[in-house]
């Protein structure tokens, strides 16, 4: 076994978790030579989507790197075992991501989502939004475009992005600050748009 070092995208996307997982499973020479494969499609794939700035470029890399670990990886286990892989290397950030922000009261989180809506998600980062209600109580929109989407098409393997919009489900569902998650569909599954709803309990 190798001491692996890993980029902050890399390491945000559940690579370090995943090799762990293919170690276990497969061997730690399959594993090294498998990220080995990944790393150099990281730089490939990393020097195409060169030309993107600003907060579009952290979610870009991001599905670069998902695409990355992925491709060689359903060559070794087939694309449904690689899909599930991907969710289970991924889980465990966003399963902290959870548990951190239902720590905030429900004001304070919704302030922070109308600021990370705004900011990160906005349509300078790729994500064309329809507002239908934004309120202290209540912060409901659609997704119409998303990066997400685009860029695990443009690196032919679509069938990664359910992966990412699984997250949302898990970071923001049940949370105990007071505030309920809903949604219905996203674009990564195929449906018209993602729709997002906050709402504080009254």
């Amino acid at each position: 076994m190798r001491k692996r070092k890993y980029t902050s995208t890399q390491k945000s996307v559940g690579w370090k978790q995943a090799y762990k997982i293919i170690a276990e499973k497969y061997g730690y020479d399959t594993a090294d030579k498998l990220f080995d494969e990944a790393s150099d499609l990281f730089a490939k794939y990393s020097t195409r989507y060169n030309n993107e700035r600003g907060v579009r470029k952290g979610h870009v890399m991001g599905v670069v790197a998902t695409a990355s670990l992925y491709i060689p990886l359903s060559d070794l286990v087939g694309q449904e075992a690689a899909v599930d892989y991907i969710a289970e290397s991924m889980k465990p950030a966003s399963v902290a991501k959870h548990n951190k922000i239902e720590k905030f009261p429900a004001p304070v989180f919704m302030r922070i989502a109308g600021f990370i809506t705004s900011s990160i998600f906005s349509e300078k980062a790729g994500f064309k939004r329809r507002w239908h209600c934004n309120t202290n109580h209540e912060k409901r929109y659609d997704l119409l475009t998303c990066p997400y989407v685009q860029v695990f098409s443009d690196l032919g393997c679509p069938e990664v992005c359910p992966v990412v919009c699984i997250q949302d489900d898990i970071s923001f569902r049940n949370l105990k600050n007071g505030v309920v998650f809903e949604r219905k569909g996203t674009l990564g599954r195929g449906d018209e748009c993602c729709d997002f709803c906050f709402k504080r309990q009254i």
